[in-house]
């Protein structure tokens, strides 16, 4: 989080960035994968499931928005639908093997570009900087 306040003035602006690298979404059959390494993208394919599944909620703008199904949904509620600017970033493989991977990319990259966040100033009065400064008066 990053705080910005004029150096005259009580109010607080505070912004965030997240940064995400959501890379690991293969196909387990195509890897070959076995062990720790078939653990961990079982998981990565999890977290993502869970993220399509609040990308698809936003967007078909449902009552119901599952953030909660995962840390990563959780942490990224703000830049999902919140107040945020959000921006994505997809990457896919020109090679023939992985054109399924690529159009799903692409899909996935079509329905984030879909979601409209609301924006606002985020804004406070520092309470500890109103306080020192009605003391000093």
């Amino acid at each position: 989080a990053i705080d910005a306040r004029r150096p005259d003035s009580d109010v607080v602006r505070r912004s965030k960035m997240h940064l995400v690298d959501l890379a690991g979404s293969e196909r387990i059959k195509k890897t070959g994968i076995e062990g720790v390494a078939l653990k961990e993208a079982k998981y990565i394919n999890l977290s993502l499931h869970y993220l399509e599944q609040v990308i698809i909620a936003l967007q078909e703008k449902s009552k119901f928005v599952p953030y909660r199904n995962s840390m990563m949904t959780s942490l990224l509620r703000d830049g999902l639908g919140g107040n945020c600017k959000t921006a994505m970033v997809a990457t896919m493989s020109p090679e023939e093997p992985q054109l399924d991977e690529s159009v799903s990319t692409c899909r996935f990259a079509q329905r984030v570009a879909l979601i409209s966040n609301r924006l606002e100033l985020n804004e406070e009065v520092d309470p500890k900087l109103l306080i020192a400064r009605l003391k000093a008066q």
